[in-house]
């Protein structure tokens, strides 16, 4: 009865669970429910060519990628950066979950940052367009070693994004 379900706050040891302490998938809040302390949800546009043909389900880890173009003089050339590495995604179109895992081509994918990077992925979405490199289930070293990667890099390819459109 309570597959899927997260608890709306902590439950004490010999408490019973009930309906009410509990939120499913699909129901009111449960999307607040799942992201951690201190993190937020944000969505972005996709298609069948910027997310992996549909083979992104929720729980997994991405990478964010800008493609914009880069003035340079006379010249336009486009570029592609890194925005963020390792985001979890915690729902496809409003999916929530991930035991149905039939691939699907979604419209959008949310996932779970922070603040600031809710900000990048913003600055990101309006310098082009924006796409999704699905990131093997098995971790590297470098990920296992901390989750900074993503936080670093994006700092670097926003800033790098926002001084190409002024050139």
């Amino acid at each position: 009865a309570f597959t899927g379900a997260v608890v709306r706050k902590g439950i004490a040891v010999g408490e019973p669970i009930t309906a009410g302490r509990v939120v499913r998938p699909g129901e009111h809040g449960f999307l607040a429910a799942v992201l951690h302390p201190d993190m937020r949800a944000v969505s972005v546009k996709v298609s069948a060519t910027t997310a992996a043909a549909g083979f992104i389900f929720p729980g997994e880890r991405v990478d964010l990628l800008l493609t914009h173009t880069v003035q340079r003089g006379q010249a336009d050339r486009r570029a592609s950066d890194t925005v963020l590495t390792n985001i979890r995604v915690i729902a496809v179109d409003q999916r929530t979950d991930d035991q149905n895992a039939k691939a699907a081509v979604a419209k959008t994918v949310t996932f779970e940052v922070t603040p600031k990077q809710v900000e990048m992925i913003n600055v990101a979405r309006s310098l082009g367009r924006l796409s999704l490199s699905l990131r093997a289930l098995a971790r590297d070293d470098q990920d296992a070693a901390g989750e900074q990667i993503g936080k670093n890099a994006g700092n670097d390819a926003t800033r790098n994004a926002k001084s190409a459109g002024k050139s």
